[in-house]
């Protein structure tokens, strides 16, 4: 039976990731510094603790019952600023957490593997491809994953080790409620989006477990926007409700 890692699992999307490969069959070890992981069910471990600590990371693989051959990292940390008045060590903070853990927890994961292959799925986000203002580092950070995992798809494929993001729009959980709770704020949401609606947490984590399968095994540093169109979208067509332009 496969045995996985997810970190970041107690978040909305992580939640939804370590259901999905639970059901699925998989061991799954849940990583994450919210205790209430504690409180996730059909897991086969839980480790509360920081993910950007290399021990913690060393734990997390200890606690599965065989080499772990899947990786889904799911961290991130949130900070708005204007980009003129952010600091070192908040810079530094966005990185270890979203996108330097990442690197650490897949080198282990290779360092770990046995002879067949693994995979690795990093959350990242449309923000890759884009920028909203306040939100500079968080951006940076997922484009990162990009760039990671292509560089992990050319060194370590040879291993048999798969590496792909998966970009995702808007997915309402917990800490975005703000902008989801209330009817008027969710259809603004909703307007930016060709589909007409917002993504569930669930549909991303149908397609984590597909990169994280067999059925993708030909699928290696790639980047999946799973966003209903938000990216191939014009903002006449999202805005403006139009098909095409306008005159």
């Amino acid at each position: 039976m496969t045995s996985a890692l997810v970190l970041g699992a107690a978040g909305g999307v992580g939640r939804a990731i370590v259901a999905r490969l639970a059901t699925g069959g998989t061991h799954v070890v849940a990583v994450d510094q919210d205790p209430t992981v504690r409180q996730l069910p059909g897991v086969h471990a839980v480790l509360v603790g920081d993910a950007t600590e290399p021990a913690v990371i060393g734990r997390a693989f200890d606690a599965a019952p065989e080499a772990p051959t899947v990786l889904v990292h799911a961290l991130l940390h949130e900070l708005r600023a204007p980009l003129g008045e952010l600091t070192a060590p908040q810079w530094h903070r966005v990185f270890d957490v979203g996108l330097v853990s990442a690197w650490q927890a897949a080198a282990e994961l290779v360092r770990r593997k046995g002879a067949g292959p693994a995979s690795v799925v990093l959350v990242g986000s449309v923000h890759a491809h884009g920028a909203a203002p306040g939100c500079a580092p968080y951006a940076v950070a997922k484009a990162g994953l990009g760039a990671l995992a292509r560089a992990a798809a050319t060194e370590w494929g040879p291993l048999g080790v798969r590496t792909n993001v998966v970009e995702p729009g808007f997915v309402p959980v917990e800490r975005n409620a703000h902008r989801w709770r209330d009817p008027a704020a969710r259809a603004r949401v909703e307007a930016d989006y060709p589909l007409g609606r917002l993504c569930s947490p669930e549909e991303i984590a149908d397609v984590v477990a597909f990169l994280a399968g067999p059925s993708s095994s030909y699928v290696n540093g790639v980047c999946l926007p799973v966003d209903g169109g938000y990216l191939a979208a014009l903002p006449e067509v999202t805005k403006g409700g139009a098909a095409g332009p306008r005159p």
